[in-house]
């Protein structure tokens, strides 16, 4: 009997210490998660700090590291950042595909991650006055010039049908090489009379706002709206209110035939400063005591307007993951910007995948990235909780040891 009852109390004993280092350990990671957005701003660099501080698992991040070695994929780099903190920054295979998507002094190139930043920078044309609204149609913004095919259709469509890819005129950037003259992409690039007036000449083909048809054509229309209202190239207004003030450096941008830097493509940044357009978008617009985007526009353009996929949609210049409440930029060869404003966490990723390659970053950044958060957060045992349980039982067991051999 004498046995049986000290079996039942080392029991409770062990349970109730259980119970209470289970809590602790609740409210630690709790602590942990706390977010810590807005004790700096990275406008001179990142800080750093390690994923378990700011309630990520470094162990699920490994593995993803592990997985792009181990797998000779060709990531260039990927830097998670949490609360406003670098957690993680590696750069796995920097040098493959570089004649691709490497540009100089730490720059990559963005490809269509670009289109992200061209509306960005439509907001701030926006929200200083020199675009009244997006419900303008395309046209107005440019009373100098001439186009062909002009109808019902085409003098209909707005800059909202524009952002969102639905303006109604064809595209193919997919069925012919990018340096075939029949790609759509090639004639932006390289057709005399420049970008904006091929694209603007082109006979329409849906009703505006009806139906989806991703136009890297329409994001070039963006960098020309910026210039004709703003009186600068998109560049230059760029580097006056989004680049200067972030402290973005160096940007290459190059521009097509009639100067205007091209709105879908070609961007060059360091991975560091990509994450700095993440970072505004995640405060809302804002950047230290400034306010650059209306936080507005930042939740229009970053909100599901067609669903692609089950779990791909696309906003304004931004393709969303609804069933994360994620929105993010992609660029071709595996460049991306992942904002998730409910974790207050930001992923790059910058590579150098072939075109006929399988683009793995979008799924790491829900196998592992995401993981990571949902990892240090789950309640259970860890090595460091079995240590201090065994620890605060050590000695109630001793002490029943010794009561027993006493008293049987």
């Amino acid at each position: 009997m004498k046995i049986r009852q000290i079996i039942v109390i080392l029991i409770l004993c062990i349970l109730l210490t259980t119970a209470l280092t289970s809590s602790e350990y609740m409210v630690s990671a709790e602590n942990i998660a706390e977010p810590t957005s807005g004790d700096y701003w990275p406008t001179l660099g990142w800080r750093n700090s390690t994923p378990e501080e700011q309630g990520m698992s470094s162990i699920r991040l490994q593995e993803m590291v592990n997985h792009i070695v181990s797998s000779d994929l060709d990531v260039h780099s990927v830097i998670v950042i949490r609360h406003g903190y670098v957690v993680l920054e590696e750069y796995p295979n920097p040098y493959q595909g570089q004649s691709r998507t490497m540009s100089s002094q730490g720059t990559h190139y963005l490809y269509s991650v670009t289109k992200s930043f061209s509306s960005c920078l439509i907001g701030m044309a926006l929200y200083q006055g020199y675009i009244d609204n997006t419900s303008q149609d395309v046209l107005s913004f440019f009373p100098d010039m001439t186009f062909s095919n002009v109808d019902e259709r085409k003098e209909q469509m707005t800059l909202w049908d524009l952002l969102t890819m639905r303006s109604g005129l064809p595209w193919d950037e997919t069925t012919y090489p990018f340096n075939d003259v029949r790609n759509d992409v090639y004639q932006v690039n390289f057709n005399s009379s420049g970008g904006v007036q091929y694209v603007l000449d082109r006979p329409m083909e849906y009703n505006p706002g009806t139906t989806f048809l991703y136009n890297t054509g329409a994001s070039h229309l963006l960098s020309g709206i910026v210039q004709e209202t703003t009186g600068m190239t998109t560049l230059e207004f760029a580097t006056e209110n989004l680049f200067n003030p972030l402290n973005i450096s160096p940007v290459y941008w190059t521009s097509d035939a009639k100067g205007v830097n091209f709105g879908g493509y070609d961007l060059q940044l360091k991975p560091l400063d990509m994450a700095k357009l993440g970072y505004l978008y995640l405060n809302n617009g804002t950047w230290g005591t400034e306010e650059l985007l209306s936080e507005e526009w930042v939740i229009n353009t970053t909100t599901t307007v067609t669903m692609l996929t089950s779990t791909h949609g696309y906003a304004a210049q931004w393709h969303t993951m609804p069933d994360l409440d994620v929105y993010y930029a992609a660029g071709l060869y595996g460049q991306y910007i992942f904002v998730s404003p409910e974790h207050d966490l930001i992923a790059v990723f910058t590579s150098g995948y072939g075109i006929n390659d399988y683009d793995e970053n979008p799924q790491m950044f829900r196998d592992y990235i995401m993981a990571a958060v949902n990892d240090a957060t789950a309640i259970g045992f860890d090595p460091l909780q079995v240590g201090i349980i065994l620890a605060v039982s050590m000695p109630v067991i001793a002490v029943i040891i010794i009561y027993y051999r006493k008293f049987r």
